[in-house]
């Protein structure tokens, strides 16, 4: 053999071994999800269509999308927009039934309506069906009972939550162990808090930091989402066991009266009125807040130093307790089958392996996974806030939504009107007066669609 043959034999050889090498890499990356008895590669070569909503979870589950498409052969095309404009692309789509997205993302505020109007594909089919699910793979049962709730509608699973999040108050614990403040445990607690932080604060002459801020503008996933589990922890409800609202309750006013008292004057920012939770969440994460009323999946926006100033001096606790008890307002954000999809097999699939222990592990402290063993797992423990995971493990075992928000058709007319009359609460407005006159319109919304 001459030299260049024997040059071109051993470069064929290292190619050979290289993609052995690769082939081997790439099987070893796979193997989470090949542990599964099925065939992930039944539809290679199919396409579909993700909607997402500009989230922590959507977005870090963006960059492992690859992993699926090897295990799958299914090309993905993954879209993530503002939740606003997410919202009308996903009602644009099912309504006209254009099938344009074959998985959408669903919380539970709108799922009545979906379900109502034969939007979404029942999923328990998919699930039964040997040759799509691997039951004892799968392992439907690790996630979180409550969020399953929030995905079901007369008993049909509509869609599978991809996170589980609810309000606990988080805090700045440099700030309050430096005032010799206690974190507080009820609603009046709170109000007190804000005081006396805020006038540490202005003291020590800390300009341009608050003491306490929450959701306040109106809107079904603004103010409504702190608003009703502070009605709850009141003893009050939107809406009694026979659906009929009582938002003029005394317990009620009582809430709005406490709650108003949290978010307006000295101690809140200048405007508080006008903060969207955004606003709220980038001034905590700059250190601008002492204390405020957010997601669980929140953490993921304060953890590291590149993401924010108070990355190390941060925890949280659960959401403050009425007379009544202690509540929250559970949110998942679930994925689900557009019923117009003509690749719904493959997008089960696609679903089946997001919502998956593996992926759940796999995306970690940059998620808020729905199983509940991710969150007790050795990189969240790492993070050294116990008070946040405990609050946490509150939240799986604890939260269950208030009735008007588990799925009801009405819920987004009613919501409308129950949460500008919180607003205009927050301005000024008779509290006895304002929620006697939303009642009464909550009342025909409701009378509707008897």
């Amino acid at each position: 053999m001459n030299l260049i043959k024997y040059r071109k034999c051993i470069t064929l050889l290292g190619t050979i071994l290289g993609c052995l090498a690769h082939f081997a890499l790439h099987a070893n990356e796979l193997q989470p999800w090949t542990k599964a008895n099925i065939n992930w590669q039944a539809y290679q070569g199919s396409q579909i269509t993700v909607l997402a909503d500009a989230h922590t979870t959507f977005l870090a589950l963006k960059p492992h999308l690859p992993l699926f498409e090897k295990l799958t052969g299914i090309k993905v095309g993954y879209l993530t927009l503002e939740q606003k404009e997410m919202r009308k692309r996903r009602a644009r789509d099912l309504t006209t039934g254009g099938g344009v997205y074959d998985v959408v993302p669903i919380g539970v505020t709108f799922l009545g309506q979906a379900s109502q109007n034969q939007w979404l594909t029942p999923l328990h089919p998919f699930i039964e069906d040997p040759a799509l699910t691997d039951k004892t793979w799968y392992n439907l049962e690790g996630i979180s009972a409550n969020s399953l709730k929030l995905c079901t509608i007369n008993d049909t699973l509509l869609s599978i939550p991809f996170d589980f999040s609810a309000p606990v108050l988080f805090y700045r614990k440099d700030l309050f162990k430096k005032y010799n403040i206690a974190v507080p445990d009820s609603y009046r607690d709170v109000i007190k808090m804000k005081q006396k932080m805020q006038q540490a604060l202005d003291q020590d002459k800390q300009s341009g930091i608050y003491a306490f801020a929450s959701r306040v503008r109106p809107g079904a996933g603004l103010n409504t989402w702190m608003v009703i589990p502070a009605i709850r922890a009141y003893g009050g409800e939107i809406l009694d066991q026979n659906n009929y609202p009582q938002l003029d309750s005394h317990q009620a006013a009582q809430a709005l009266t406490t709650y108003r008292n949290m978010v307006v004057g000295y101690g809140n920012p200048p405007h508080s009125q006008l903060l969207h939770f955004y606003d709220i969440r980038h001034m905590f994460r700059d250190g601008k807040l002492a204390a405020i009323f957010s997601a669980t999946n929140f953490y993921n926006e304060i953890n590291t130093p590149s993401k924010s100033v108070v990355w190390d001096k941060w925890d949280a606790v659960k959401l403050p307790r009425g007379p009544h008890g202690r509540e929250t307002s559970p949110w998942a954000w679930g994925l689900a089958i557009n019923s117009s999809s003509k690749n719904q097999n493959a997008a089960w699939l696609f679903i089946q392996w997001a919502t998956s222990q593996p992926t759940a592990e796999l995306l970690s402290i940059d998620g808020a996974p729905a199983r509940k063993a991710v969150w007790n797992s050795q990189a969240f423990h790492d993070m050294q806030v116990p008070g946040f995971i405990d609050a946490v493990n509150w939240v799986f075992t604890h939260a269950t939504p208030a009735k008007i928000q588990a799925g009801m058709p009405e819920f987004p007319a009613a919501a409308n009107v129950f949460s500008n009359a919180f607003s205009q609460i927050f301005y000024g407005a008779d509290v006895k007066s304002t929620l006697k006159q939303a009642n009464l319109q909550v009342v025909e919304i409701m009378n509707q669609n008897k």
